[in-house]
């Protein structure tokens, strides 16, 4: 009986020693999943920012575009894409360091 009662025993510490293992696993899950929450959101964001840039790249390639045309009969629509283009470097550069 006690050689039974022994055996329980260490049933037991075994399934507690289990226990707080699956209890420390189980915060580091939340600590993971809070994680994950944050960088959906940060994700989320810069998706936006990019789907902002890529329009504001498109309206500048027709834009663009259009100048190249006038600029093929005049010169004066070619200092304006000179203008255009530097103005364009410029604030790409600026977005860059910013």
């Amino acid at each position: 009986m006690q050689q039974h009662a022994g055996l329980l025993q260490e049933q037991d510490d075994a399934l507690d020693t289990l226990e707080g293992g699956i209890k420390r696993i189980k915060a580091l899950g939340k600590v993971m999943e809070t994680e994950l929450k944050e960088q959906a959101v940060i994700l989320e964001s810069l998706d936006e920012d990019i789907d902002k840039a890529d329009s504001n790249m498109q309206s500048l390639q027709k834009k663009m575009g259009a100048m190249i045309e006038d600029a093929k009969s005049s010169d004066r629509a070619l200092w304006g894409i000179i203008a255009f283009l530097t103005l364009l470097l410029g604030f790409l550069t600026m977005m860059v360091f910013s």
